[in-house]
């Protein structure tokens, strides 16, 4: 009985060990691939565009907030309070009106960014998923994740520019 067990658990490490052997593993740095992709420049291009007429228009904002509160500073003592509180009102609903903009700048920027990298990365994945159908990959890790899972391997970044041209 004893006997029939190790040979089985013998058969069992002879078939994972034969399976270890046929996979093929590769790694990619994806990231530093995404960056070298010649869209990559334009869409950055873009979105730097986007935030510079962002922030010039943040900037008339606060040039318009300032020049208010500084006319609230040197004329609020000899108001009535019917023209102060106008006033504070009115400082209070620009302040806001800046406040709420930045953030829809931060989320503009942030929608801008994910709509131009998003077919730049499903071009990366599907040429690397292609890269190992054919080449026979049993796994290809990306180093630039930060976990290395594994320390060999072959280096498939060529192959993959390859696919994709570059």
């Amino acid at each position: 009985m004893k006997m029939k067990n190790i040979f089985i658990l013998m058969a069992l490490f002879a078939g994972l060990s034969f399976g270890a052997q046929a996979q093929k593993f590769g790694h990619i740095d994806a990231q530093s691939l995404l960056l070298s992709l010649p869209e990559r420049v334009d869409a950055q291009q873009t979105i730097e565009s986007a935030a510079k007429e962002y922030e010039s228009e943040m900037l008339r904002m606060q040039d318009e907030l300032q020049t208010k509160y500084g006319e609230y500073q040197a004329k609020a003592a000899t108001w009535p309070d019917a023209i102060r509180g106008q006033k504070e009102k009115e400082l209070q609903a620009l302040d806001q009106g800046l406040q709420e903009f930045g953030q829809t700048v931060q989320m503009d920027l942030a929608r801008m960014e994910e709509s131009l990298l998003t077919p730049m990365i499903e071009k990366v994945q599907v040429a690397i998923q292609e890269v190992g159908k054919a080449h026979g990959f049993t796994y290809i890790f990306d180093s630039s994740m930060g976990a290395t899972l594994y320390n060999g391997g072959e280096d498939v970044t060529d192959l993959v520019k390859t696919k994709l041209g570059l």
